[in-house]
Order: structure tokens, then C-alpha cells, then sequence
């Protein structure tokens, strides 16, 4: 989201489709699903795309991805990143040399039909070069698609008729032409009429992911469907580099990587937001006899939601330098991948931990996804994977860092402490890099470099988030408070060089929390995420109206017998 900033979604809050209560809690895995849809279809029309948004990657399209509305359903925002982003990203340059598409891409344009993006398979996740569906070019120049075996089953796209809605798919598969493979191209399929399969195609749902807004993602299968000619996005020639036509077909990921870390911020907000105002207002023994005192007092309360606080200004900051990059056509294509991943390693291990401590910090109100703040740390868990996992995807920038394949972008201030640390580590990984005698693919390399890859990622986007937040002027007290946050985050390494020793780290964090402390509920107030808390604990009234929508359970039988046996 964007501090201050009033999205779309602010319109059609207060309308029925959008609240909770104790009795939508109750809903049915398939009432949820419908929900969703209905709401993606609302956000949908306020956010009215053109395909120049779409393929221009346009301020909007980042709007929807950082709109607070996902931090209520996360589900419809998945419905919308696939639908836009994926499915459309990849659809929407053929309309140049294919106009026999105009109708459908409309219609896409329109949220009238749903669109899939369909690449992994239930065996082939991470090496999604590896797919065995297959698209046989015919005689006639019609294509047969299908589906080998249960194993290579298109995996996660939601692709069921719960919605209601027409549905087609950008299926990934290997383009076979006279016997030969021809390499991998998405083709465009009809999944369903919005009330029944097409023919060929079939699919099961997967039971629901632990915590998140459910969602109908399924393992889909082609049972030799007929594609008229015209169904390939892309040529019929063969693949002189495989990998790079591939890589090239799947380009949509990458932005839906930083894309989708966008929500981040809105997630951390309203985190942040409902358990500071808990904290407020939840009232403990105190100190003297008789006394009460709200949980806030506690420093321990206090710690997570301040970071919190400094996490969220630093991010915002980082994303419009990442988004600005990234749009930048001068930067090689690989660079700018490398700043998603930071951005996406950097915001999803903040927003991870930041919302475990919360959770923590609201007792058994934080187990409950009606709070809000447990679901969000769920749905994130799904970021994490979705649009490159970033594991992998870390794995693959210091790999190519290390190989010299090309460089990021300079730090503006190189005398702060955490570009010292920065460097430490590179050095680290630079002089193991150099004692290994095999490629990158040997055991060697999988023992020495793979380890370091993913903390050394997140490290330079704490330095670049840490620049961002200085070039952009973000409050001084938050970007000490940031600082000193993620300075714990690898302590020992301050100590081990002579920069900061562990008192000295805990006083810096310290007194950077006591100059945020003061002015903790003005700075809840400016996340300006109130209309979108749905959590019930946020107030005493909000939670007395929750409690009376609940199921009550009530009746006069009589105790058992056993327990009046004693005194009979």
C-alpha cells in the first residue's frame, strides 16, 4: 500500500459483500470460494483496466497488488493477479499481430471470463522446464493437448465451475511437430462455460491451504483436447535456445514476484494497526494494588509493533525505488529481475516474523483467523511461494552474482553499517565461491554457497531498503528504529568485526524505540487502515457485536447422575 494513499477498494467497504461477521466466519468452503469471486468481480470494475495498464505494467496494476482490500480477502486478489498479471500479461501482446483475439481479450478486460496461468505440474514445481503436457501440432493445424499422466496434472490454478464464470487458461506444454519437440509455448485453452467442464478437461480440488481464504485450486488434466489452429501464443518455429524462449514466455512471473510483495505492506499495516490498538485498550493488573494498566506498557508488547511501524515506512520507501527500477527498460532484463527477488526476500521475511510476533502478542485472540493477523501471516506463507519461491529464486541471483553475469546497482551511501555488513558477507561468500573447484551445479557449490544464498539476499535488501528510506525521506526515528532491528538480525557479526557489541546493539535499538514510543498512536493512525479491520477485537463494541453473531449453544437438561453420586 501507499502511506496515505486512498485506493479503490475504500468505495464499496461498508457493503455487506465486504464485512464479517461471527455468522460469515461459519461459511462453508464453497460459499467462501463464491464470495471471493463475487468480490474480485466488484474490485474488478473499480479498477477498470485497458491492456495498456496491463502490458505497460501502469501505476494501477501495482495499485491492485498493494490495495489494502487483500488483507480482507486474499483469495480475490489471487484471483485478479493470475487473471491480470499472468494470464493477460501473457495474452495481451499477441493482440498487435492477432486481432481474432480483440473479443476475448475484452472480455478478459472486463472480468467477464476468468483467465489461468498454467505452467507447474504436479511433478514438475521448480524445474517447470521439465512439463510433460504436450500440444501436438496436426496435420490440419489444430493441436492435441494432453495431459500423460496423473503426475503431470497442472497444479494450483484455481479451475473449477464454483465460480460460475467462463474460464480458459494459458497452458504450458511442449510443442511436439512431426515427433520432434519444438520447445515449450503456452496455448490458449477453454477450461470451462462458467456451469460445466469443457470437454477433455477435468480437474480436482485440492482441500483448502491451513489458515488462508480458500480457494479452488486444483490439479487439472487434458484428455486429448482438440485446440483449433491459432491456439499457440508464440511461433510454431523450433526453439533454437530452449531455455531463453522459455524463460522469455514466463516474464509475467517476475513482475507478479514483485507484484505480489506489495501486499506486504498492507498485511504488516493492519497487522500492526489491530494489535496496537489492542495493546491500547487491553487492560492487566498493574503495578499497585487494586491498579490496571494496559499491555503497551510492556516493552515486550511494545517492540514488535514499533518495528513493525519502521518496517512498513522503510518498505514503502523500497518499493517505489524496486518498482521504478524494475519498469526501467536501460536495465538488462536480469537486473531487474534481481530486484524483485530482493524486494520480494526483504518484505516477506519482515512481514513473516513481524506477524508471528503479533499474533504471539494478542494471546489466544492471535490464533484466530477472524483477528486478521494469523490468516495474513497464512496468506503470505503462500506469497512466498507464488510467482518464484524465494528460496530458489535467491539461489539464482547470488549464483549469477558470484559468476559475474552482471551487477546491481551501487549504494548511494557506502559508510553506513549495514553496507559494511553487505560487504562482509559477499566477502564471505566470495572467498568460499573461490575455493571451489567444480561449476555451479556441484556438490561442492550446494555445500558452500547454497546456505548463504537466501540470508544474502535479504541482507542487501535491508541496506537497499535502508538507502531507500534515507533518499526518500522517511521519519529519522523510524529509520534508526529499522536499523537497529535488522543490525539484530545477524548480531554476532557486529561483535565478530569490532563494529557494535551486543549492548551496544540492544541501547541503539532502545533508545530508537523510546523516540518512536511517544508518538505511537499518531503513527497507527497514519497506516490509514481502519475501514479495512475487520478483526473484532479492535474495540469493545466491535467485539460485544461479534460475540452476539456467534452460534449459541443452550439448553436445561440435567447435570449427569455420576456427578450428584457422592451426596446421594
Amino acid at each position: 500500500m501507499t502511506l496515505g494513499k486512498s485506493f479503490p477498494s475504500k468505495a464499496f467497504l461498508q457493503r455487506p459483500l465486504f464485512r464479517e461477521n461471527g455468522t460469515t466466519e461459519q461459511y462453508s468452503v464453497s460459499q467462501h470460494i463464491e464470495r471471493s469471486y463475487a468480490r474480485a468481480k466488484v474490485i474488478a470494475r473499480a479498477y477498470n483496466f485497458s491492456l495498456d495498464d496491463i502490458l505497460r505494467m501502469s501505476d494501477k496494476l501495482w495499485d491492485l497488488h498493494a490495495d489494502p482490500i487483500s488483507s480482507i480477502d486474499a483469495a480475490a486478489t489471487t484471483i485478479l493477479t493470475i487473471h491480470y498479471n499472468l494470464a493477460l500479461g501473457t495474452l495481451g501482446p499477441l493482440l498487435t499481430t492477432r486481432p481474432d483475439l480483440a473479443p476475448l481479450t475484452k472480455k478478459l478486460l472486463n472480468f467477464e471470463v476468468v483467465g489461468q496461468f498454467m505452467l507447474t505440474e504436479v511433478e514438475h514445481g521448480l524445474d517447470a522446464r521439465q512439463i510433460e503436457t504436450t500440444a501436438t501440432l496436426l496435420p490440419d493445424g489444430s493441436l492435441d493437448l494432453n495431459t500423460p499422466h496423473p503426475g503431470a496434472a497442472k497444479y494450483m490454478p484455481p479451475v473449477t465451475t464454483i465460480s460460475g464464470m467462463p474460464t480458459i487458461g494459458v497452458v504450458f506444454s511442449r510443442l511436439i511437430v512431426n515427433g520432434k519437440f519444438y520447445g515449450i509455448r503456452p496455448v490458449i485453452v477453454s477450461l470451462t462455460d462458467g456451469e460445466c467442464m469443457c470437454k477433455g478437461v477435468s480437474s480436482r480440488m485440492v482441500p483448502p491451504r491451513s489458515g488462508s481464504k480458500p480457494l479452488d485450486h486444483s490439479m487439472t488434466s487434458f484428455d486429448h483436447v482438440r485446440l483449433p489452429p491459432g491456439s499457440v501464443i508464440g511461433s510454431l518455429e523450433e526453439s533454437t535456445d530452449v531455455r531463453r524462449d522459455f524463460l522469455k514466455s514466463i516474464w509475467r512471473i517476475t513482475t507478479g514476484g514483485l507484484a505480489l510483495s506489495l501486499g506486504t505492506i498492507s498485511f504488516l499495516s493492519v497487522g500492526v494497526y489491530i494489535t496496537g490498538k489492542y495493546s491500547l485498550r487491553r487492560m492487566v493488573s498493574g503495578p499497585e494494588k487494586g491498579s490496571k494498566m494496559p499491555i503497551i506498557g510492556f516493552r515486550t508488547q511494545q517492540l514488535p509493533i514499533l518495528h513493525g511501524i519502521a518496517q512498513i515506512h522503510v518498505l514503502q520507501a523500497f518499493s517505489k525505488i524496486a518498482i521504478s527500477l524494475f519498469r526501467d527498460q536501460n536495465l538488462h532484463m536480469f537486473v531487474r529481475h534481481g530486484i524483485s527477488t530482493i524486494f520480494k526476500a526483504t518484505a516477506l521475511q519482515h512481514c513473516q516474523s513481524t506477524l508471528l510476533a503479533l499474533e504471539e502478542r494478542c494471546g489466544a485472540q492471535g490464533l484466530f483467523g477472524y483477528n486478521q493477523i494469523v490468516r495474513g501471516h497464512a496468506d503470505m506463507r503462500g506469497v512466498c511461494i507464488a510467482e518464484g519461491d524465494i528460496l530458489t529464486i535467491s539461489i539464482r541471483l547470488i549464483s549469477e552474482l558470484l559468476q559475474g553475469k552482471y551487477r546491481l546497482p551501487e549504494p548511494k551511501y557506502p559508510d553506513t553499517l549495514l553496507y559494511k555488513h553487505e560487504q562482509g558477507l559477499w566477502k564471505e561468500a566470495k572467498d568460499r565461491y573461490s575455493k571451489i573447484s567444480g561449476t555451479h551445479r556441484s556438490e561442492e557449490f550446494n555445500n558452500a554457497i547454497l546456505p548463504l544464498c537466501r540470508p544474502l539476499v535479504e541482507f542487501i535488501g535491508h541496506r537497499m531498503a535502508y538507502d531507500a528510506a534515507l533518499d526518500l525521506g522517511v521519519d529519522p526515528t523510524l529509520v534508526k528504529l529499522y536499523e537497529a532491528g535488522v543490525i539484530k538480525l545477524d548480531s554476532s557479526w557486529y561483535v565478530e568485526n569490532g563494529l557494535m557489541s551486543r549492548a551496544e546493539q540492544y541501547d541503539l535499538e532502545s533508545a530508537a524505540a523510546n523516540q518512536v514510543l511517544p508518538n505511537l498512536e499518531r503513527f497507527l493512525d497514519l497506516l490509514d487502515v481502519k475501514e479495512y479491520v475487520t478483526a473484532p477485537i479492535l474495540s469493545q463494541r466491535s467485539w460485544n457485536e461479534f460475540v452476539v453473531s456467534l452460534p449459541q449453544f443452550a439448553g436445561n437438561s440435567e447435570p449427569l447422575e455420576e456427578l450428584w453420586g457422592s451426596s446421594s
